[in-house]
């Protein structure tokens, strides 16, 4: 903050190089009695009906993860439904002719 008093300012008191904080630094913490949040360590899927489905599909999941990272996703490529196609069904207007 005393860095602020000594930032150069034009004729209508605004910043010429505005300043970034990068760290701040909390001198005095008035919030002494919050008691930081516990992070879980995973799903627990056992306990569920579904368990056994939501971990298929969660491994599943994981492994197309791996082997399409960095590249385009889309459902078309991944799924194994009929009804979906990589290929567009009509040509766009403007792509016809190139």
């Amino acid at each position: 903050m005393l860095k602020l008093k000594e930032v150069l300012v034009d004729e209508n008191d605004k910043p010429l190089y505005p300043p970034r904080l990068i760290k701040p630094i909390i001198l005095n913490n008035p919030f002494f009695d919050i008691i930081p949040r516990i992070i879980g360590t995973g799903k627990d899927l056992n306990l569920l009906s579904f368990g056994r489905e939501a971990k298929e599909n969660e491994e599943e999941s994981v492994i197309l993860n791996k082997k399409f990272s960095g590249k385009g996703k889309s459902t078309h490529d991944h799924l194994t439904d009929p009804k979906l196609r990589s290929q567009p069904a009509v040509e766009p207007f403007g792509l016809a002719n190139k």
